[in-house]
């Protein structure tokens, strides 16, 4: 089952209105695992509010309950995407860091608030690109996100990551597409 987990932070998840918690998501994966149904979280680790920290969280919550196989790692890059229409443009914790609409990607640019975060994330989308192109397991590539984020690398045990089943295509509709995606003339 995907569930738009998105964040570990409940004040992103507020301004996303989610309608979930941090709490919810822990109980939800408990709850689905009693019931044998494997959860796939779905991730959305950079907005205008992300920090570190919710980075780290995001990787921590992962690993805390089982789930480094389960996640598709782009999902530890993915940007929010503000399309046209958008009831987050009317956020008004969001007005400080919005920037012009881009018809190529079809989503208004935004700034994160701590200008570090973007770099992160765009080295992150590279890192994930290159080792997923280079077929290197999920949880190699999952070690490679902790330890680019400032964690220690688990070291699990590959055959266990990409023994579970994958879905054919990892992105979802609130995601700012990647370069690849859009070609390598829209890298920056």
């Amino acid at each position: 089952m995907v569930s738009a987990f998105e964040s570990v932070d409940d004040v992103t998840l507020a301004h996303l209105d989610k309608g979930h918690t941090v709490a919810d998501m822990t109980d939800s994966v408990r709850i689905l695992r009693e019931n044998g149904i494997a959860v796939r979280p779905a991730w959305m680790p950079f907005t205008p509010w992300t920090t570190l920290a919710h980075i780290q969280g995001v990787l921590d919550f992962v690993a805390e309950n089982d789930l480094v196989g389960n996640v598709d790692p782009v999902h530890y890059t993915i940007r929010l995407l503000l399309p046209r229409g958008s009831l987050l443009l009317e956020h008004p914790d969001l007005a400080a860091s919005l920037d012009a609409y881009d018809e190529a990607r079809g989503s208004y640019q935004w700034i994160s608030s701590d200008p570090a975060m973007d770099e992160l994330q765009a080295r992150l989308a590279a890192l994930v690109e290159k080792r997923l192109a280079a077929d290197d397991p999920i949880s190699v590539v999952y070690d490679a996100v902790r330890e680019a984020c400032g964690l220690v690398a688990l070291g699990l045990d590959p055959t266990l990551s990409d023994a579970i089943p994958r879905l054919t295509e990892s992105w979802f509709c609130c995601a700012e597409p990647t370069a690849l995606q859009l070609g390598a003339s829209l890298r920056t």
